[in-house]
């Protein structure tokens, strides 16, 4: 049962046994999480295991094929957009990223996971499904611990973490408190929060 942050993680991280060698595009996943997706649209959130389902069952739920009119979307204004359709709005945005990267020829770039910018000015550091989803979480919920034998590692040496009072402190990433807390429920707003940090988490 799915009850906190680090239950999440590790729920989405075992995906990677499930589909490593077979996982589905990027594209494509995010083509397949937006009908998935919109069967809650009605709900203002969801619950982790609602989420979860959405996430996992983008691997195998068909696609929709892609709108050339999400081209067009794609620069819409969200300012006044509920949670939702900022959500959706999103992910229809990332999925135009990756097909003009795709259609610039930069896709598949061997240096392409030190980040590149698509031909409409955003950046990007992840482009596998599994890649992405681990570092959704791992960026918007935490979860991660060192111990996690899924590639992820500390970076050397010290780093800059703001303190409770604002202040920025030096200090030791092993020392830093990683929060393990319950998830009742996930918002449209973070589940933004979480496809962004798909795109650009490291």
């Amino acid at each position: 049962m799915l009850m906190t942050n680090r239950d999440l993680y590790r729920a989405i991280d075992g995906l990677r046994g499930r589909y490593e060698g077979d996982a589905r595009p990027l594209e494509q996943y995010l083509s397949a999480l937006l009908p998935l997706a919109r069967d809650f649209s009605h709900q203002p959130s969801l619950s982790l295991s609602e989420f979860y389902a959405i996430i996992s069952g983008a691997f195998t739920a068909d696609p929709l094929s892609f709108d050339a009119a999400w081209r067009t979307v794609h620069n819409a204004p969200d300012t006044d957009q509920d949670d939702f359709a900022q959500w959706e709005a999103t992910v229809i945005r990332q999925i135009v990223d990756l097909r003009e990267i795709d259609e610039a020829g930069i896709l598949m770039s061997e240096l392409r996971y030190f980040g590149i910018d698509a031909p409409r000015g955003a950046r990007w550091y992840n482009f596998d499904s599994l890649t992405y989803l681990e570092c959704a979480m791992a960026g918007s919920f935490g979860g991660w611990e060192p111990d996690d034998d899924n590639g992820r590692q500390m970076v050397p040496g010290n780093v800059g973490v703001m303190d409770s009072n604002g202040i920025i402190r030096i200090v030791d990433p092993r020392d830093i408190e990683r929060e393990t807390f319950e998830m009742p429920r996930v918002s449209w707003e973070q589940f933004t929060d979480f496809v962004e940090c798909g795109q650009m988490y490291e």
